[in-house]
């Protein structure tokens, strides 16, 4: 017996108890009205214990209920993986030849075709994105400025993009892909690059039509081709305000893709600030004092460090390091440094002002002996210095919910926005020879 028919079961025996109680009940109450039982033998016969009977049998009836919802909404979406496991995909199972493999992938949807993108697509695409986006938790305004640079962008795949479009050629729908840079140049080889799906849009007219999962299975047989290890939905860390992932509340989008066999990865937050107004915490002003009480030291950075700034590196666990030098050599004043005994032990960077006059963080750090040991709420409060310094408005963050939730909003930050990253594995495995080898 299945789930919900026992739950069914449960729930027309807890109706019928509760039914016959009643019918009790109301026979004792007329035999009381006519004089054939006392009030006394009412109270023994069908007191508390003929309470707590009808209480139980509620509290079944309401868990019988719940169970029973959660039951549908299970067998729902069991349905859905059955249907799209039945339906055809469009990329083979066999391997492929030169020839497929060369060749663009081809799909169908109940409007129309699913074709690669080209640059002619992008004034269409951008309209038919606000308009899907209408209604939807954003945020910011959608304009062609951030569209355009989203296209321009070296991590851009134009090669793993579609559009779906009617057969007089209207486009209907687009998944724009990109790709994380290669991993070679740091040393990690072995780590092979996935995809990325920065937007997936359809038209509300054709919507249920088909047309989002074949733009989808567009881009994951371009990624199956190039042996990509996965594919993520949004988590794109240098595009995070266009490609941060699915709304949180955005729950048919989230079911669509958990019925194409997505999973979640990760959650990101956007958190903002207005910096005018902003009084440090007390407790954060306590903080400091007892730091600085235990021989630790706060201060903007100069250009004369340097030499200094880079020994530190030296003996971080941080990346990049000729790049971070560069970048506090030709603006200090974007650095807010932490020292214990006269040495640099950590350090907070904060991002420049945009057109917008907004701020944020890049980076903040400490060598390992120094965690935990609330430096960081410190130098938190200290990027404000930095910010009057740069007249910024206001900042713009983007963390994860734990630190959303207890560490940011000390400095002021709210979050405004909560974005969940899918992910999906692909076909390929450790097995695989041509998995092994580095992609190109």
């Amino acid at each position: 017996m299945r789930l919900k028919h026992a739950l069914i079961l449960t729930l027309v025996a807890g109706g019928l108890t509760a039914a016959l109680l009643a019918i009790d009940l109301d026979r004792r109450i007329a035999a009381l009205a006519a004089g054939d039982l006392t009030p006394g033998q009412v109270l023994v016969q069908a007191g508390t214990p003929y309470l707590l009977a009808l209480g139980a049998v509620s509290v079944l009836n309401l868990a019988a209920l719940l169970l029973l919802a959660f039951a549908l909404s299970e067998e729902r979406t069991r349905a859905i993986l059955r249907q799209c496991q039945r339906e055809p995909r469009i990329h083979p199972d066999v391997p492929e030849t030169k020839a497929e493999a060369s060749a663009p992938p081809t799909a169908v949807w109940t409007g129309g075709t699913v074709t690669a993108w080209r640059a002619e697509h992008a004034g269409p695409c951008f309209e038919l994105w606000k308009q899907a986006c209408e209604g939807l938790p954003s945020i910011g305004p959608l304009v062609r400025e951030h569209f355009d640079t989203f296209l321009s962008a070296p991590e851009f795949d134009a090669e793993s993009s579609a559009v779906a479009v009617t057969p007089d050629g209207a486009v209907r729908g687009g998944v724009l892909a990109l790709r994380y840079p290669a991993f070679e140049n740091d040393g990690f080889w072995w780590l092979e690059s996935p995809a990325v799906i920065g937007a997936l849009w359809v038209a509300p007219e054709c919507r249920r039509k088909g047309a989002g999962r074949a733009l989808l299975q567009f881009t994951e047989t371009v990624a199956r081709r190039r042996r990509r290890p996965r594919i993520f939905v949004g988590g794109l860390e240098n595009f995070p305000h266009l490609v941060p992932g699915l709304p949180e509340q955005d729950h048919a989008t989230r079911v669509f893709f958990a019925a194409l066999g997505y999973g979640e990865v990760r959650r990101s937050c956007h958190m903002e600030a207005e910096f005018e107004g902003y009084v440090v915490p007390q407790e954060l002003v306590e903080r400091e004092q007892s730091l600085k009480e235990k021989g630790f030291s706060f201060a903007s950075a100069q250009r004369d460090e340097s030499r200094e700034f880079e020994a530190f590196l030296e003996r971080s666990t941080l990346d990049h390091k000729p790049r971070r030098l560069e970048k506090f050599s030709a603006e200090p004043g974007r650095f807010y440094l932490a020292r214990h005994d006269g040495r640099i032990v950590g350090f907070i960077h904060v991002s420049a002002k945009d057109e917008q006059s907004r701020s944020g963080i890049n980076l903040i750090y400490f060598l390992s002996d120094y965690r935990s040991a609330g430096l960081g709420s410190v130098l938190l409060v200290k990027a404000h210095e930095l910010w009057k310094a740069m007249a910024a408005r206001g900042g713009t963050i983007w963390t994860y919910p734990d630190a959303a939730a207890r560490f940011y909003p000390r400095a002021g930050f709210k979050t405004v926005q909560e974005w969940v990253c899918y992910g999906k594995d692909l076909t390929h495995s450790w097995n695989d020879p041509e998995f092994v080898k580095r992609w190109r």
